[in-house]
């Protein structure tokens, strides 16, 4: 404790908090360390040792284990424990011949050990060892500290600003479409054309804002669900619907063959996310295929009672390679600058968060050359009615 007032003049060295209540024992390591020119602050018992870190001094704990008052596996205990010392690292020295001794040192948190008698020859390499590892892990809290704070405002200003953004682009697209059919009535094509692409383009970007929140939301935990019953039926050509809303005057025609076997299975589910989950994958089929190929859309209970969702298309497939990342936010098969498909990469990662916000399941499957099959599989707990007998699992 003597040597405290030592910190004042040694502020810029290394710290080391020197517990035991053995004084030869202090005045031996005490000497090592200072000859390696280290600042040593002595402390009897624990609870010195404790007074002293959390006066802000301290860059190692070397401490015995076997003293009065706070022994050290109580003081490892408390350091770990402590709101801003729980990283000091803490090397223990025991003269236990057993080996619980240590593994309880462990338990508590200590850094790593020395046994007495000590081999000083390697007590200052174990020292200097402890230090650079304590540091790097004060660097990778640090690292990861700014880390998550940065995802949480990157979070949080996706989130504003999807929301702040939704309200012009609404007037936008409406403005837009009245001032569409105020030329359509004046037989004024050309500015008709245009308005289109203004509606076209502000419901894209609405949508992709959509995507964000959503994305946001599913970040910060399961998505909210308004559920009711609905029929799979209707989803579906909901589904359809926002595709084509979304398409865009300048998207190509496609060919899509909607296959049910029976319409009117009702399913417990948020109608609009389902749907919305599913023209996701619409317009990755016919994003991603070529244009004198078909699209399905084909829907059946399977024999465990779920309710099976495909969408397949006849395109160049996914290697399995990328089948592994295609579901990561804003990946696509080809994600760059001069990538020639639209999009932010969004499209599958929100309809896996769909599918697990309603404990449904989601796979891809695809061929090199034969096309992708994407498949929701809601489970037979919200497959609320069955009106026919015979049930088949799409194949």
């Amino acid at each position: 404790m003597h040597r405290y007032s030592m910190a004042v003049v040694y502020m810029s060295e290394r710290r080391i908090v020197l517990v035991d209540d053995d004084p030869i024992m202090r005045e031996l390591a005490g000497s090592k360390l200072r000859g390696a020119g280290y600042t040593v602050l002595e402390a009897e018992n624990g609870e010195e040792a404790l007074t002293i870190l959390e006066a802000g001094s301290g860059d190692l704990v070397i401490s015995d284990l076997d003293m009065p008052v706070m022994d050290g596996f109580e003081l490892t205990q408390a350091i770990r424990n402590h709101e801003t010392l729980s990283q000091t690292p803490v090397l223990v020295i025991t003269g236990s011949d057993h080996a619980e001794a240590v593994e309880r040192a462990f338990a508590a948190g200590a850094t790593t050990f020395l046994a007495k008698p000590i081999n000083w020859a390697l007590f200052s390499h174990a020292v200097k060892f402890v230090l650079r590892a304590g540091e790097d892990q004060k660097a990778l809290t640090a690292a990861r500290d700014r880390a998550q704070a940065g995802e949480k405002f990157k979070d949080e200003l996706l989130s504003v600003m999807s929301h702040e953004l939704r309200t012009p682009l609404n007037a936008i697209i409406g403005f837009g479409q009245l001032l569409g059919d105020h030329f359509q009535k004046s037989d004024d094509g050309l500015h008709q054309e245009y308005t289109d692409y203004i509606v076209d383009g502000g419901r894209r970007l609405l949508n992709s804002i959509s995507d964000m929140l959503l994305a946001s939301d599913s970040r910060a935990g399961s998505i909210t669900l308004y559920e009711k019953v609905t029929t799979i039926g209707h989803i579906v050509a909901s589904a359809d619907g926002v595709f084509e809303q979304n398409r865009g005057q300048q998207k190509e025609k496609r060919d899509i063959s909607i296959k049910i076997q029976d319409p009117n299975i009702e399913v417990c589910c948020d109608g609009q996310l389902m749907a919305r989950a599913i023209s996701k994958l619409i317009e990755n089929a016919v994003k991603f295929s070529k244009s004198d190929t078909s699209i399905v859309i084909a829907a059946a209970p399977t024999k465990a009672g779920d309710l099976a969702i495909m969408v397949k298309d006849y395109g160049e497939g996914i290697s399995q390679e990328k089948l592994k990342t295609v579901t990561s936010a804003f990946t696509q098969s080809e994600m760059t600058s001069r990538r020639t498909k639209e999009g932010i990469g969004l499209g599958l990662p929100l309809v896996k968060a769909i599918v697990d916000g309603h404990g449904a399941k989601f796979r891809l499957d695809s061929k090199l050359g034969e096309g992708t099959w994407a498949i929701i599989v809601i489970p037979h707990n919200r497959v609320v009615a069955n009106s026919s007998e015979q049930r088949k699992m799409i194949a």
